[in-house]
């Protein structure tokens, strides 16, 4: 009676996991379907009531739109210059301050001093410094620059790949640095030829975190942004006014801020999951 309960339960279990499943993946998939569909539409077909699901009729005037009128040749190499720029930055001072605190002559004290101070600085918003972020920026005339972007991005992605890069590099198998360390060579040269190989996957996995988050950072770009260093999630802001949203143009340039993230992910999907699923396991 038993068996029969449970296999009555598994055969009802199934058509509920299709249920669900298909339920997650399109509230997962129309968000991008609507966001495609309206940057192919004409401009009264945003306004129809009810909506519009399918375009009558295909149009790229709002991708001539956002090249010609709304500066998306400026805005794209000003996101990739940040974006590239900040997970340089940031995997290669991580990487190197997270190896320090492994194999370090540190005292065990300071490691865990520090440790606890790089957590620190993830647990409090973005904005609370906002303002001393401002005049220090505009004390030093990088308003309006990329480089302050760039390091502003840094300083707050900096201490989750410290974080994230201590528990591969404390899985390193050690012996390998001492051999090393009996072959004559120094800390930076054991970290570039014996441990960052080692480490690959986490270093590709909190690059690609780092470059998402980078690549879709907002505040600091308002802030510190007028008008030549505007990346193209501020060009996407300026679109909802108080007046209107211009749908059509807002459409086409968020297609062209996920089009590059999407197909990095795609690429590079192998690593960064085994890279995610070893931190996960070190964790």
């Amino acid at each position: 009676m038993r068996t029969r309960g449970m296999r009555l339960g598994n055969f009802l279990s199934l058509p509920v996991r299709i249920v669900v499943l298909v339920v997650l993946f399109a509230a997962i998939l129309f968000p991008f379907y609507w966001l495609i569909s309206n940057a192919f539409k004409m401009e009264q077909e945003y306004y129809h009531s009810p909506p519009i699901m399918f375009p009558s009729k295909l149009t790229l005037q709002n991708f001539q739109d956002i090249v010609l009128k709304y500066g998306l040749p400026r805005g794209l190499l000003n996101s990739v210059l940040i974006a590239t720029g900040t997970t340089a930055c940031t995997v290669f001072f991580g990487s190197l301050a997270s190896y320090s605190l492994v194999n370090g002559m540190l005292p065990r004290r300071l490691k865990k001093l520090f440790a606890g101070w790089f957590l620190i600085q993830k647990m409090y918003p973005a904005i609370v410094v906002a303002v001393p972020v401002f005049y220090i920026i505009r004390t030093l005339r990088l308003m309006d620059n990329v480089l302050a972007l760039v390091l502003m991005n840094t300083s707050f992605n900096l201490p989750l790949v410290i974080l994230l890069m201590v528990g591969f590099f404390q899985e390193a198998p050690y012996e390998v640095e001492e051999q090393s360390m009996l072959d004559g060579c120094n800390l930076l040269q054991r970290y570039v030829y014996v441990t960052a190989p080692m480490v690959r996957a986490g270093l590709i996995a909190t690059g690609m975190l780092t470059f998402v988050a980078s690549w879709n950072e907002l505040l600091y770009a308002v802030i510190l942004t007028i008008v030549r260093a505007k990346p193209l999630t501020v060009t996407i802001a300026g679109f909802i006014t108080d007046k209107a949203l211009v749908w059509g143009p807002m459409a086409a340039m968020g297609c062209v801020v996920i089009l590059p993230v999407l197909l990095i992910m795609w690429l590079m999907q192998r690593d960064f999951i085994s890279g995610v699923s070893a931190g996960a396991l070190k964790a």
